[in-house]
């Protein structure tokens, strides 16, 4: 009997050992042009669930999770690969974060405390001038300081960089952290943080693709996806807010779990403006703290992604512009292979006064979460 019982604490002991410990891991991810030092930073949690990021635009490279079977799989969709992130070809906005202000601000201007402010633009739309994302220097283009976070129940990373007075046409010198962290119950966490010492507008957010059917991959838009709105934005040929619709009888419908592509080629001045499925809802009872705003879901391998945000709005994307030219971590990025969970202020909030303030002053201090709670079904 006393064998057997060294036997079992043995093998208890082994178990336990082979477990890995809620970390965070560190590495060297390459050198850019520049000659600047990358750093790959890798939070795993004792089931073995883990984030990969890196300082090169404070971005997220990996997230692998389990599905109902407890396979990991990457669900992350895109390369691991600086030299691409760098050159931003064939798709710019990979994992990163985007600011100054993420998304589009019409004519690239707007007015603050009776002062114009001309931007850099980066895109011609209806001939008309737009900055998108921050425009050719956004925060996606630039090196963070890393510090390694440690807390109960959870590990992060906190990236941090000022964005200097006059960064793409902005005022303000503006002091940014964004932290990533991970919990031991498969939360994704990104804290966004910002002050500065001139009036100035901050929207800061997230562009990662996912695709929970994990490193197969292929057609996103068969997921099942539920959002916690009951109207989103019509756009007009800016790609920024013109109305505010009513989802009822629209593709938008999403109040209960339907397929993403249930209604794609349903007659909608959005779809024909955005050419495709891409919008932008209102979260409902937005009040500025924590509350869901999506549910994503994917039947063969059971993993959920539930979205909660202190952000008024949730941005959606499926990728129609990849045509497998951009090679994956697992293969060719192909057309519908990802899709945005942005949460996010809304576009053109600098110019249209009936969505909530972007305005940050001295004194104040821009403060967002969103987290990203995985799970299986």
């Amino acid at each position: 009997m006393k064998r057997v019982l060294n036997t079992l604490l043995t093998l208890c002991c082994l178990a336990s050992c082979s477990r890995p410990a809620l970390d965070v891991r560190t590495s060297s991810y390459g050198v850019l042009s520049s000659g600047e030092e990358v750093t790959r930073y890798t939070l795993v949690n004792s089931s073995g669930a883990s984030v990969t990021l890196t300082d090169y635009g404070a971005r997220i490279i990996s997230i692998m999770m389990p599905d109902r079977n407890g396979e990991l799989a990457d669900v992350v969709v895109g390369p691991d690969d600086l030299a691409v992130f760098e050159s931003g070809k064939p798709e710019r906005f990979l994992g990163c974060v985007i600011g100054r202000y993420g998304n589009r601000i019409n004519h690239a201007s707007f007015t603050l405390d009776g002062v114009r402010y001309e931007l850099e633009a980066n895109e011609l739309l209806d001939g008309e001038p737009v900055q998108c994302h921050g425009a050719s220097q956004g925060f996606d283009r630039f090196m963070w300081g890393g510090e390694v976070l440690r807390e109960e129940g959870r590990v992060g990373v906190s990236f941090h960089r000022v964005s200097p007075d006059g960064e793409s046409g902005f005022p303000g010198n503006c002091d940014c952290h964004v932290s990533y962290w991970l919990t031991e119950d498969n939360v994704v966490e990104m804290e966004y943080d910002a002050t500065t010492d001139a009036p100035t507008v901050i929207n800061m957010s997230n562009h990662t693709f996912f695709n929970l059917k994990g490193n197969e991959g292929g057609y996103v838009m068969d997921h099942l996806l539920k959002v916690e709105a009951d109207s989103c934005i019509q756009n007009n040929t800016q790609m920024c807010p013109d109305l505010v619709l009513n989802v009822e009888g629209t593709p938008f419908d999403f109040r209960e779990p339907r397929r993403v592509d249930y209604r794609i080629d349903m007659p909608s001045r959005q779809l024909e403006i955005m050419h495709g499925m891409s919008a932008c809802w209102c979260v409902r009872y937005y009040d500025g703290t924590l509350r869901k705003a999506a549910t994503l879901y994917e039947r063969k391998s059971g993993r959920t992604l539930e979205a909660w945000t202190t952000e008024p709005a949730l941005l959606t994307y499926t990728g129609r512009n990849f045509d497998g030219t951009l090679q994956g971590k697992y293969g060719p990025v192909e057309k519908f292979s990802g899709m945005l969970l942005e949460t996010i202020h809304f576009a053109d909030s600098p110019n249209q006064a009936r969505f909530p303030s972007t305005v940050l002053r001295p004194g104040e201090k821009y403060h967002s979460v969103t987290q990203f709670r995985f799970g299986v079904n």
